[in-house]
């Protein structure tokens, strides 16, 4: 009697590849209920901040219209990705080539253009807190017009992929591939990761600066701001690399990242966002509104009694100044520091 576990030898070659196309569709549906709860934190504290007229109302309402578009473009894609799952697997079954052909062969408009949007989205959204970080730095022109340019390659690939993957007439002759998804994720990558790497260095300098005016332990804040930009960006970039290697070396589990990659993009943005609305990221006044107080050094009290007026020694008085340093938020989201040294006399 045969095994019914151990079916491999009834199964056809491209059973595999139908099977990474499944659980492509299956990761994409765990990741939207990871953007469902993001999405309901951001509208949450974007809401209340916009009720109580707190911060930026133009910002609060930019950032609660971004959420609420990325929400609903990640809506259509998981739906429209289901969609296609369904008619591969069940309507079109005995399609030839099987439902792994099918999904190859098949364009489907509305998951190609929510796929491309939400790129554009995140990509704009990680450049303009690169160019937030390095407001107050000599290099803000440079590394605006860097990223207006890395953002226009952006656009220009994404553009050219949702046509070629829209005329399956052209999709097999020269350039005219679906193959060019393929250097249109390298080119969202390496902004992600260029991005990601500018904005951890700028945050890590001022780290050091911090650390060095009132000691170590102050500079951990910012060594959460790193943290938080490279686990945004990780997401991203870790999902585009499961697709570019397999797909490099011609394995179908490139298959099933390619799916997971529309609602992948959609985590880092509103990871981010989720801060600004709770005021715990950098914001363009962060760095220019702070002073620090410990610049101004004390001097040290002479351990020697000094004589007075009239030959009357002086009586020794031991100073102890404790420092409280609080923190607070503003209107504006960012976080400042405030001193206040109390003296007592003994």
């Amino acid at each position: 009697m045969p095994n019914v576990l151990d079916d491999s030898q009834y199964q056809p070659p491209q059973v595999f590849a139908e099977g990474t196309w499944l659980y492509g569709a299956i990761i994409t549906a765990i990741l939207y209920g990871i953007v469902v709860v993001l999405y309901v934190m951001c509208a949450r504290s974007l809401w209340g901040r916009i009720r109580v007229r707190e911060g930026s109302p133009r910002r609060n309402w930019f950032f609660f219209i971004y959420v609420n578009s990325t929400f609903a473009l990640s809506t259509l894609y998981v739906a429209s990705n289901s969609q296609i799952t369904q008619l591969g697997f069940i309507n079109h079954r005995d399609y030839p080539g099987g439902p792994s052909a099918y999904e190859i062969d098949t364009a489907s408009p509305p998951l190609n253009v929510a796929f491309v949007v939400l790129n554009w989205c995140a990509d704009a959204l990680m450049i303009w807190r690169c160019i937030v970080v390095y407001k107050d730095s000599k290099l803000h022109l440079i590394v605006t017009g860097f990223g207006c340019l890395m953002l226009l390659a952006s656009v220009v690939t994404g553009s050219l992929w949702v046509v070629i993957v829209s005329l399956p007439a052209q999709s097999a002759t020269g350039w005219m591939s679906f193959s060019f998804l393929f250097p249109y994720i390298s080119v969202s990558l390496g902004i992600n990761v260029f991005i990601s790497i500018l904005t951890v260095l700028r945050l890590l300098y001022h780290r050091a600066r911090i650390s060095k005016a009132l000691g170590p332990g102050y500079g951990r804040l910012y060594a959460g701001f790193a943290t938080i930009i490279v686990e945004s960006a990780a997401v991203f970039s870790i999902c585009s690399l499961l697709y570019l290697v397999p797909y490099a070396v011609g394995s179908p589990f490139a298959n099933a990242s390619m799916q997971a990659l529309g609602e992948a993009q959609v985590v880092a943005p509103l990871l981010i966002i989720h801060r600004v609305a709770e005021g715990k990221a950098w914001t363009k006044n962060m760095a220019t509104s702070r002073t620090l107080s410990s610049s101004q050094a004390m001097r040290p009290l002479s351990s020697q009694p000094s004589n007075t007026i009239g030959s009357r020694p002086a009586r020794r008085v031991n100073m102890q100044v404790a420092l409280e340093y609080a923190q607070h938020t503003d209107h504006e989201g960012s976080v400042q520091f405030v001193d206040e040294g109390k003296c007592l006399a003994v």
